[in-house]
């Protein structure tokens, strides 16, 4: 189905009441036309895995996205509060940038504690399941085909519109319950104080690891308003730790206004004075090895077994597609980055002119449509000839047009690598890995994490990956930055 098609049916089962005569909020979504067989059988044409999540990705088209937490308390409370467990701990994570790194190497770390623990991310790259893991193994098909289902009965069942993360969020919730975790580290989706996450009440910590400019149409324009935002996880007699670049004296009103516990700032709890070259790694590996320092005061049975080569080890993670080097065959030396905003693009270039200050690089470059296109052009081209780099554009709602990035910015008009007629990822992949061959040039692939799971599979990756049955339903309903999608191929209007 295509989303016009989509909407159409939306439109019209938003205006469908119940016996009663009085309208329902909640709108079951339908099964998607083309996931039945001609006598009506859903499992003769998807897998039953693939049915749910096209379903799930749905969702939005029939509830509009409306932030708030009173929808999520709800529904976490008709699937039997999992997240008050008193025997597990939380740690709830917000930031701009470093969020992501930040959670997935303090879980990686804690788990060789012999503890098990929840990971909650987004967005992910090019599977579903990676939004939620446990010691790393992603959550299976067959427990998003058993719970997935049992969200949307209770949806039904209380009239509750939970929209795309609330669900998503709900449904790693379960799996967590399902597996009996120790620890569930939860990175925010977006903001935080009204972010589906934030129904949590009792963490053992909020880590705020870094405040930009991002989605200011939704959380402020500010940096301050940003942070009042990402703020409102911060709660009352509980712990905060931030990174060093956040407005500390907006974070810290925010803490006493919610009589949160103690303020710390990472580079002071920590005796090792930050290193003086800007590294999103160290940077967020620090906050990390903050975060396990204060743990072993309020929470040592978390870290009481953890070596400092433990630590090391477990810090030394990245998150896919953070400065990530793809080893090759054929001596091509590439670099995956969703550096996505100006500060996360103005890092990625002094963490490359840094590590390989002696190279020459080539870009394929594609972006969001809701970021400040001419800055991150503008990164991009402080280090590279504009006829380095190559433009795409990602088969998703949200991606920025490659005729827009031109408009952004002059330079790339004249000179850049980009066609118009076919913007594909995996064309200017194929075409830039060729020339970087021939001149020995370092290829980066940054930008939305919309491109990233066609650069992946055009890069030759051989990982867990969704297929074109749901790729071509990712993002069909969005309506609002909070929904996150990896791996679209989504047609646009």
């Amino acid at each position: 189905q295509s989303s016009s098609q989509l909407q159409s049916q939306s439109q019209s089962t938003a205006q469908s009441r119940d016996q009663s005569g009085s309208t329902k909020q909640y709108k079951m979504p339908p099964i998607p036309k083309d996931d039945v067989d001609n006598e009506g059988n859903a499992e003769n044409v998807v897998t039953p895995y693939e049915h749910w999540v096209r379903r799930l990705y749905m969702t939005n088209m029939f509830h509009p996205v409306k932030l708030g937490l009173e929808n999520m308390n709800q529904l976490h409370e008709k699937i039997g509060s999992p997240m008050s467990n008193p025997n597990v701990t939380i740690i709830h994570i917000a930031g701009t940038n470093g969020k992501g790194s930040v959670a997935l190497k303090l879980a990686n770390t804690l788990q060789k504690n012999n503890l098990k623990v929840g990971l909650f991310c987004s967005p992910h790259v090019s599977s579903f399941r990676e939004r939620m893991q446990v010691n790393s193994k992603l959550i299976s098909e067959q427990q998003v085909v058993e719970l997935l289902p049992k969200i949307y009965q209770a949806c039904e069942d209380h009239d509750l519109p939970a929209t795309f993360f609330e669900v998503t969020t709900a449904l790693a919730f379960m799996f967590y319950a399902q597996e009996e975790v120790d620890v569930v580290v939860l990175e925010t989706g977006l903001g935080g104080r009204l972010d589906a996450t934030n129904i949590v009440q009792d963490p053992a910590m909020s880590i705020i690891t870094s405040i930009g400019l991002e989605h200011t149409r939704i959380l402020g324009d500010t940096i301050e308003l940003i942070a009042v935002e990402k703020g409102g996880i911060i709660k009352p007699g509980r712990p905060v730790l931030a990174g060093p670049n956040c407005p500390h004296a907006v974070l810290r009103q925010c803490a006493k206004d919610k009589n949160a516990g103690d303020y710390y700032i990472t580079d002071d709890v920590l005796d090792d004075p930050p290193a003086t070259v800007n590294d999103y790694d160290l940077e967020n590996s620090r906050t990390v090895k903050a975060a396990l320092k204060l743990l072993q005061k309020s929470h040592p049975r978390l870290v009481e077994s953890l070596t400092p080569d433990d630590i090391e080890q477990g810090v030394a993670i990245r998150p896919p597609c953070r400065f990530e080097e793809v080893p090759r065959d054929d001596d091509v030396r590439v670099i995956l980055d969703v550096a996505h905003n100006p500060p996360a693009m103005e890092y990625l270039v002094q963490k490359l002119k840094t590590t390989y200050p002696d190279d020459n690089y080539r870009f394929v470059v594609g972006m969001s449509s809701d970021k400040d296109l001419s800055q991150c052009a503008a990164s991009v081209l402080s280090c590279t000839a504009s006829s380095n780099v190559h433009l795409v554009e990602a088969a998703h709602p949200r991606a920025a047009k490659v005729q827009a990035i031109l408009e952004a910015s002059p330079e790339l008009a004249q000179d850049g690598q980009y066609d118009l007629k076919d913007p594909s990822i995996t064309k200017q992949v194929q075409a830039a890995l060729e020339l970087a061959k021939e001149k020995n040039e370092l290829l980066v692939v940054c930008g939305s994490v919309f491109l990233m799971a066609e650069a992946r599979e055009a890069l030759g990756f051989d990982e867990p990956r969704d297929s074109e049955h749901i790729s071509e339903m990712a993002g069909a309903g969005i309506r609002h930055s909070q929904e996150n999608f990896g791996g679209s191929k989504a047609k646009t209007a």
